[in-house]
């Protein structure tokens, strides 16, 4: 699938239908409006929530990831700037590693 705005939404749709608001794998909150928009927010009381997402590779193209759908995710750009192009990789204080399943692979906590 060619990354760009309108194939994103159709991947929002997929993973989420019509809902406005989901959380990413990490547990972020995404907007669909804030596609590709790192300063996207909504307000919860006087606290900013960054709610801008983007697509994510779960096995990164560094590693023989594709663009194909079943290898992308939709994740908070704070996610995705963290996961970067590793395959193990630390948000917060949990641990994520990418692994092989039988339908490709998956994004797992092991810690």
């Amino acid at each position: 699938m060619r990354i760009n705005k309108k194939n994103a939404l159709r991947l929002w749709e997929m993973c989420f239908g019509d809902n406005n608001f989901a959380e990413d794998f990490h547990g972020y909150l995404m907007c669909r409006e804030g596609y590709g928009d790192p300063d996207y927010y909504v307000c919860d009381g006087k606290e900013r929530i960054y709610c801008g997402w983007n697509i994510h590779h779960i096995l990164p193209k560094t590693c023989g990831g594709t663009n194909a759908i079943s290898n992308l995710i939709c994740t908070n750009i704070a996610t995705n700037d963290e996961a970067a192009d590793k395959i193990t990789f630390w948000i917060d204080d949990c641990l994520y590693q990418v692994k092989k399943t039988e339908d490709g692979h998956d994004i797992f906590q092991i810690k």
